[in-house]
């Protein structure tokens, strides 16, 4: 699906415009004027339709940066889409930073419970108490304390939630 914006001036005397490609909002910005006939030279650039509308809203896309979301995030898909939103949105990483951190984020999709279930089986974390006391260990407030301590974040991205950690 391809992506719509809208570049909606400052400037009240003037109508925006729709575009999809930075091509095609750099050709329409250059011959747009107001009503007097002068230029418009600052816009508000809103995402109407498509995909990675959180990306674009965590990332503060504007004037400034619009070339750098149609050259590194606009396609950014699967895992890296989650990576990303998770930087801007979460850590509040710079837009410049972002692709370089990528491989520093692990995902888990699911709760914090579900994620501490996952980790207790992997590092077999109660395999040293005895089997009848295995049953007593609290797992919901194991991974509480884990979100707590800053070790994992439970987000939403996309209408989905997912633990992330690192950075």
């Amino acid at each position: 699906m391809t992506n719509i914006y809208h570049a909606t001036p400052y400037d009240i005397s003037a109508m925006g415009f729709y575009f999809k490609t930075l091509d095609e909002y750099g050709a329409k910005a250059k011959k747009h004027r107001n009503e007097y006939g002068d230029p418009v030279e600052e816009y508000e650039i809103q995402f109407i339709d498509g995909d990675n509308y959180q990306l674009f809203n965590a990332l503060g896309v504007n004037q400034a940066n619009l070339e750098k979301w149609f050259e590194n995030y606009e396609d950014l898909d699967g895992d890296d889409l989650i990576k990303a939103t998770y930087l801007a949105e979460y850590i509040n990483a710079d837009i410049d930073e972002i692709l370089n951190q990528l491989d520093e984020v692990s995902l888990f999709e699911g709760t914090a419970s579900e994620y501490a279930e996952n980790y207790i089986d992997d590092t077999g974390l109660l395999n040293a108490l005895p089997e009848n006391l295995q049953f007593y260990f609290d797992t919901d407030a194991f991974a509480r304390d884990m979100v707590m301590s800053g070790d994992i974040s439970e987000v939403e991205i996309n209408q989905t939630n997912y633990i992330a950690w690192g950075v």
